[in-house]
């Protein structure tokens, strides 16, 4: 995630392209592995199962780091209006 600042004012605007696409890669990681262990039939390893495992736990953090950020630039936000009436 990164923040750009426009020289015309000293506005900041976050930029969610690279969450976003940091998200798109991750669940592309996970439906992959998934193919893969479908495609293994009965035989599955205890090395894809730890790494499907590890795949949804990142997927799961880097959703809910994206959630916490969003709800807390919507609170700022709340806030600075409520504050400027």
């Amino acid at each position: 995630m990164s923040v750009q600042s426009s020289s015309d004012t000293n506005k900041r605007a976050f930029q969610w392209s690279t969450v976003i696409s940091l998200v798109d890669q991750m669940v592309l990681q996970a439906t992959t592995k998934l193919d893969d262990i479908s495609d293994a039939g009965s035989s599955i390893s205890i090395g894809n199962m730890f790494d499907m495992q590890l795949l949804m736990n990142r997927l799961s953090q880097m959703s809910e780091m994206s959630t916490n950020v969003m709800s807390a630039a919507n609170s700022a936000a709340t806030s600075f209006a409520r504050n400027t009436k």
